[in-house]
């Protein structure tokens, strides 16, 4: 990137771990839990908070920590996507007829209070399954008119065979092909069943018809009272198994000519592609064995990592219409001679190392590899060695390789709803 980036609004603040979960608060431009109408939201007494490995989870299932250490890294990692967009928080343009929009898995929030500041003629509703310290996300960025709400937008789960699934792997290098969709193509939770219209000769039996039942069986949905003009979405790799299904429920809540943009990056390592074929000298043992681990552990559960499903293929299918990507290569540590880019690179850096233990405890301790399943000691051990690795080269290759190095992958997939849908 040529010009130059944002400065961060203090990413770099420390902050020590939350023991507990602090409700979200009250306030003129955030809706408590019990004043929610917009949508199926859960209320408090039905939240789940697991506190496992030391770390705290929004329920049994979800892979990443929801507790004050890991809001610090969406904090700066919200600031490297800032960077990467040169101050720009979309791809897409905000317009006076934008008036609802929605940030799927909002977590602490920063993108939405962000959005509501730029655009305050807005309502923007963000919607997670967990509860986080909004009170800091607004303290430290200012408020705005945003609607919090809690709930699980997975109503599909996972099937209860993945024996098809976790078998791809043997014909997947999650070293080459991160954004690979042939290895979900089968995703959707009700592809292949039989369509719900038959011709009028079928039988009572196949039209799977009650009688004595005056009301359908109720289907899976998010069923939010008011359509969207535009839904944001980052960083859900792992959120979901049906992605098929999500992309028509995003379609379904979109106002016809409304937007979807999904946000999210890809890191492919330094020499990774010859890692197959040499590994000895690949110069990230540790990473590259944690890495694979990890990859196998989201197979095994059911919602394999990586950017498969920003595969533009998965809009088209939805009824999306002018889908188009952008990529921006971020660096990775401080190589780049540009001082702003070194600046963004230390800080993305920093939220990859710290991604480390938050993507592979639970997946590992849980689901475990192709061998076994690791203890937590082992997962941290390895992590620690990985961190290591990857600042021995850091600081090997600095002053270097000026001109090129190791960057991460962000990208942008959007999508448009029809005018006339």
């Amino acid at each position: 990137m040529e010009e130059e980036p944002p400065q961060p609004d203090n990413p770099a603040r420390d902050h020590t771990a939350a023991q507990h979960k602090r409700a979200r608060a009250d306030s003129e431009t955030s809706t408590s839990v019990e004043s929610i109408h917009s949508t199926r939201t859960l209320q408090s007494e039905d939240l789940e908070f697991v506190q496992e490995n030391d770390r705290i989870y929004a329920n049994q299932t979800y892979f990443i920590p929801c507790d004050q250490t890991e809001q610090d890294r969406l904090t700066i990692q919200h600031q490297v996507y800032v960077y990467a967009l040169k101050g720009k928080l979309t791809t897409t343009k905000i317009t006076p007829s934008t008036r609802r929009i929605l940030d799927l898995g909002t977590g602490p929030g920063n993108w939405a209070v962000a959005i509501a500041q730029q655009y305050p003629h807005a309502e923007v509703v963000g919607i997670d399954m967990a509860v986080w310290d909004l009170e800091t996300t607004e303290g430290e960025t200012g408020s705005g008119r945003v609607t919090w709400e809690i709930d699980d937008l997975d109503v599909w789960g996972v099937e209860p065979d993945i024996d098809e699934l976790t078998s791809r792997l043997e014909h997947y290098d999650p070293f080459r092909d991160p954004a690979a969709r042939h290895l979900t193509d089968s995703s959707s939770r009700f592809k292949g069943k039989e369509p719900q219209t038959q011709s009028h000769s079928s039988s009572v039996t196949e039209l799977s018809f009650d009688p004595y039942i005056l009301k359908p069986e109720a289907q899976p949905g998010w069923h939010f009272s008011q359509p969207f003009d535009f839904i944001h979405a980052r960083c859900l790799s792992g959120a979901f198994a049906h992605w098929e299904d999500v992309y028509a429920e995003i379609y379904k809540n979109l106002m016809p000519g409304g937007w979807v943009e999904i946000a999210a990056y890809e890191l492919v390592l330094p020499e990774m592609e010859n890692s197959t074929s040499e590994p000895d000298e690949f110069p990230f043992q540790s990473l590259r064995r944690l890495y694979r681990a990890m990859m196998t552990a989201s197979f095994k559960s059911g919602r394999p990592l990586g950017t498969f499903y920003m595969h533009p293929t998965y809009l088209e299918d939805a009824g999306f219409k002018d889908v188009r990507t952008t990529y921006v290569n971020v660096p990775v540590g401080t190589w780049p001679e540009d001082e702003e880019q070194k600046k963004i690179g230390k800080m993305f850096l920093v939220v990859f190392m710290e991604s480390l233990e938050p993507f592979c405890l639970r997946l590992l301790t849980k689901y475990g590899d192709a061998e076994r399943i690791w203890t937590a000691e082992e997962v941290r051990e390895v992590v620690e060695k990985a961190k290591n690795e990857i600042l021995e080269w850091d600081a090997r290759i600095e002053g270097v390789r000026r001109k090129e190095g190791w960057c991460a992958n962000f990208k942008w997939v959007v999508g448009r709803k029809s005018k006339n849908a």
